[in-house]
């Protein structure tokens, strides 16, 4: 996969008040949750705007249950002159970020305006005065994704991912604890940095169909039967579940989306000298190895009605049964003959943090080579060549 420059960030989960003369400061090991300076470098070109998650587990890679969520700042900004990204208020089932308004806050377009208050960053209850004797890993996800805890005790984390969603995350980074006074105000900081890059765990597939053996063609509707509309993520690998994305029972759900339909209109026509193609809207899915056979139920599977009768379609059934690799866009083109459809995939772009397209020329791959269920005939859809 393509790497991207990283810029350096330093998360403060602190917002570091001056603590008044007569107050009593509680000394580490009271039982008191304790701010935590964390680093972080972030995959993109530098100008990446959006909010992070950080999610704790403790030295057997269980969840703590501690996250913290922070927001980056529009370029030229700093937080109380300081280049680290302050913490953030967020709608945990978006990342959105919000202002301080009560009781739900409002979304901001702004991430200066939003609320960052230290509250909201990642605090760590340690057991012992000597932070640096616990290890920890940390994760981050963007946006700042609420994480679930699963498992009788919690032990295991995991996010939901959706298709339409920005969906990066970090690797685990493992770590120490080292405590310091700052301001009147006892603070971990890490010795560590999480992951130089940022990963969207997605990749996009778009439709485009052509006529092959046909001098003509009609397409009426083109649509995905089992889209991938929700699955678990789990962040870190414990036990019985790998990092990743978990296909178990209950762990994902799908359902219909329609790239293209005509309605009462009249079909897509298509004529091979002229050039014609139709490409169809972009779908989202998780970057999975639809190869291996265990993922078959789960398969994107597009199911085309052809022809000009609207009354008597053509159904074809295509099959993605190829990987997608994270964060890279395919172009499945679909060549329409009498009695079959070639389709190749071909990989075209991949993508940085915030979408930017990277053109590629990768080889197509073929996708394999699918019947109609009924013979493409002559007065079905035009004139057809006849196929040898």
């Amino acid at each position: 996969m393509r790497r991207f420059p990283a810029i350096h960030i330093l998360l403060s989960a602190a917002c570091l008040l001056l603590a008044g003369a007569c107050d009593r400061v509680p000394r580490p090991g009271e039982g008191r949750e304790i701010p935590v300076l964390l680093n972080l470098d972030t995959k993109a070109s530098g100008n990446y705007e959006g909010t992070f998650r950080v999610a704790l587990f403790d030295n057997n890679d269980e969840f703590t249950g501690a996250t913290g969520t922070y927001c980056s700042l529009p370029a030229g900004q700093t937080w109380w002159s300081h280049p680290w990204l302050p913490p953030c208020r967020v709608d945990a089932a978006t990342g959105q970020a919000l202002d301080a308004a009560l009781p739900v806050g409002n979304a901001v377009t702004d991430l200066g305006e939003a609320d960052h208050d230290s509250k909201y960053g990642l605090r760590w209850r340690t057991q012992t005065n000597n932070a640096s004797a616990v290890n920890v890993s940390l994760v981050a996800v963007a946006p700042a994704l609420q994480v679930h805890p699963d498992g009788a005790l919690g032990t295991f984390a995991y996010v939901t991912w959706t298709p339409d969603a920005e969906f990066y995350v970090s690797d685990p980074k493992r770590g120490t604890f080292t405590g310091t006074w700052v301001d009147a105000e006892y603070v971990y900081t890490s010795d560590t940095k999480l992951s130089t890059s940022m990963v969207d765990h997605r990749a996009s597939v778009t439709v485009r169909i052509e006529c092959g053996e046909l001098t003509e063609g009609d397409i009426q509707s083109v649509a995905l039967t089992n889209h991938i509309k929700s699955a678990r993520y789990y962040l870190m690998s414990k036990d019985i579940y790998e990092r990743g994305f978990s296909y178990a029972d209950g762990h994902f759900t799908t359902g219909p989306t329609v790239l293209y339909d005509c309605g009462a209109g009249e079909p897509d026509h298509l004529v091979r000298a002229d050039g014609d193609f139709r490409t169809y809207e972009k779908v989202y899915f998780p970057a999975a190895r639809f190869s291996d056979n265990a993922l078959e139920p789960i398969r994107p599977e597009f199911i085309i009605m052809l022809g000009g009768d609207k009354t008597k379609p053509f159904k074809v059934r295509v099959v993605l049964n190829q990987d997608l690799n994270a964060m890279t866009h395919y172009t499945l083109t679909l060549l329409i003959s009498r009695a079959i459809v070639d389709a190749t995939l071909t990989p075209t772009a991949t993508w940085d943090v915030g979408g930017t397209l990277t053109a590629l020329e990768d080889d197509g791959l073929n996708a394999g080579t699918f019947p109609l269920e009924s013979f493409w005939h002559d007065g079905g859809s035009h004139d057809a060549e006849d196929v040898d």
